[in-house]
């Protein structure tokens, strides 16, 4: 009897998750833009440092950067915003693709400056994961097409970038090697972050190419929760910016609408939720 009642509990909880997916996406993006704003605005000191160097290797018109990052992180925040309460979603998300285009690029240019390299490809690959959930959502407001497969495509980005960086491939390994000095010695956590490497470029593969990709979901967000307390270590942005990793994650684990092929449009979800 107890068995059934948690088994209809969580059926429930399911349900309620796949059956609002472009409310649930929003909050995603929200969490995105929110925790990126408040970085911006200094309430990381971290993140604030490493947006700081990442403006000043573009700064190509000498704007002073703490006025740029303050612009930034407000407008981050206001756009959070706007996607989550849906106004004007069109255009919003239309403005939002721009941006996130924009930083990809940038982060890219800012690989390239520190290192002199131009295999920064995982640089570029880090946010694809937001582009395709904004790519979706537009699609649905502008189609009312789902192409839930944009979804699991854009988390595979995710894991697929921080793999390759880990393992010293195509970006920088910075990050995740903070995060888990955070709980282990700078020695060890370079050990663990390049063992992680090639798990997660396996994940990301298997989620890419959807061969297996709902077990890799599963996986994939066990990890993400370790990479999330970790971050709320780090700082309350940071940790807030990869929930919306980990809350992607766990709707492509239990929504099996996302592992159809990409091209695949299935079922109808109203955009106006």
């Amino acid at each position: 009897m107890l068995h059934n009642l948690r088994l209809n509990f969580l059926t429930q909880i399911q349900n309620s998750i796949t059956q609002n997916t472009t409310l649930y996406f929003r909050g995603v993006l929200f969490l995105t833009f929110f925790g990126h704003g408040l970085a911006s605005l200094g309430f990381s000191h971290e993140g604030y440092e490493l947006h700081h160097r990442i403006f000043e290797s573009v700064n190509y018109f000498d704007w002073d950067a703490g006025k740029f990052l303050m612009l930034q992180g407000w407008w981050d925040i206001l756009l959070g915003f706007m996607i989550l309460s849906g106004i004007f979603p069109r255009y919003v998300l239309i403005a939002s693709l721009t941006y996130l285009c924009m930083v990809a690029i940038v982060g890219y240019l800012y690989y390239h400056a520190r290192t002199g390299s131009f295999f920064g490809f995982g640089e570029t690959l880090r946010r694809f994961a937001w582009i395709f959930y904004a790519i979706f959502l537009w699609l649905q407001y502008t189609t009312n097409r789902n192409l839930y497969s944009l979804l699991r495509m854009g988390i595979s980005f995710g894991f697929l970038s921080h793999g390759f960086a880990s393992l010293g491939f195509f970006g920088m390994r910075g990050g995740q090697i903070e995060l888990a000095s955070q709980v282990f010695s700078h020695e060890t956590a370079m050990l663990i972050i390049f063992c992680s490497g090639f798990s997660d470029v396996l994940l990301g593969a298997m989620l890419f190419s959807g061969f297996f990709s709902r077990y890799a979901a599963v996986l994939g967000t066990c990890w993400l929760v370790v990479v999330v307390v970790l971050s709320f270590m780090l700082g309350i942005p940071e940790g807030i910016f990869r929930s919306g990793f980990l809350f992607s994650c766990v709707y492509v684990a239990l929504d099996k609408r996302c592992h159809f092929p990409v091209w695949k449009s299935s079922g109808s979800n109203s955009a106006s939720t």
